[in-house]
């Protein structure tokens, strides 16, 4: 495997959870997105817990370990740290691993990650608009749902950001309790499996809030990742959903704790060519 992306990650997680693998090979990895470096970490930091020793084998390519290095990843692991090798060539992190601890931690966390993104290119008030809502929408879903049952000590919710050529690749991901068991706290809602609650939450709009308006955060931004030709994954427990402007699919997945999303929009949702049509969120 050369590549670790929504596409291949699950391998990876495969291998890290299972009681019978003592090694991990990422040797020949030569391109991390943003989602699989948190699952990554955080599939780590699982394996640590359960006090399980996995020897790690990180890639090789300076250029990667830099990049990993610089997002800040070698830091949220404290098992089978790497020599890091010196470069003075690596691809920047335009925003590294951030920790989000809760609600109140929000609006400062959304300002540091608008600001990255504003030194890097000249966004418009509309772009501007549109990516601070995505963001305060994925990021709240960590403290307000991670949690929810209060079973979990510490969901270790984590953002991270890069960009591509022609796209910014968002991402956002905890170790709770899921989005199935978030919503079985609805009242009169029978637990739903992982790929139930995928689907009553993203294409009907449901959370474990009955008021009206509640909830539906998740289903704008599908709305928008089609209408703006980007992709979105959503990974819970056993299932994920990959949705891009001509599809939107769920997958069964290796059982791995929380929620994880990863969202892709291209470079005009930025300001850069055509305007921004943000009206799934008025």
């Amino acid at each position: 495997m050369t590549k670790l992306t929504v596409d291949t990650i699950d391998q990876v997680i495969e291998v890290i959870t299972s009681k019978e693998s003592t090694r991990l090979d990422l040797a020949g990895v030569d391109f991390i997105d943003p989602y699989s470096l948190l699952l990554l970490a955080l599939s780590l930091r699982h394996r640590e817990n359960l006090e399980r020793p996995l020897h790690v084998r990180w890639p090789i390519r300076k250029d990667v370990q830099g990049w990993m290095r610089a997002m800040g990843f070698f830091a949220e692991i404290d098992d089978q740290k790497p020599t890091l090798l010196s470069t003075s060539s690596r691809s920047p992190a335009l925003q590294p691993i951030t920790h989000i601890t809760g609600e109140d931690s929000v609006s400062r966390l959304v300002n540091a990650f608008n600001r990255r993104l504003h030194e890097r290119y000249p966004l418009t008030d509309e772009a501007r608009n549109a990516l601070v809502k995505i963001m305060f929408e994925l990021f709240q879903n960590i403290p307000q749902h991670s949690n929810a049952t209060g079973e979990v000590a510490d969901p270790y919710g984590l953002a991270a950001m890069q960009d591509y050529s022609g796209s910014i690749f968002l991402a956002v991901a905890d170790a709770g309790i899921g989005l199935a068991r978030s919503l079985s706290t609805r009242e009169g809602f029978v637990d739903p499996s992982d790929a139930s609650a995928l689907n009553h939450i993203v294409y009907d709009g449901m959370s474990r809030f009955s008021d009206p308006g509640r909830g539906g955060e998740l289903r704008r931004i599908a709305q928008l990742v089609r209408k703006w030709d980007g992709f979105l994954a959503i990974r819970s427990g056993e299932a994920l959903l990959y949705m891009d402007a001509e599809r939107g699919d769920i997958y069964d997945a290796p059982y791995f704790p929380g929620v994880q999303i990863g969202l892709r929009l291209p470079q005009r949702v930025f300001g850069i060519g055509a305007a921004v049509d943000n009206g799934a969120f008025l």
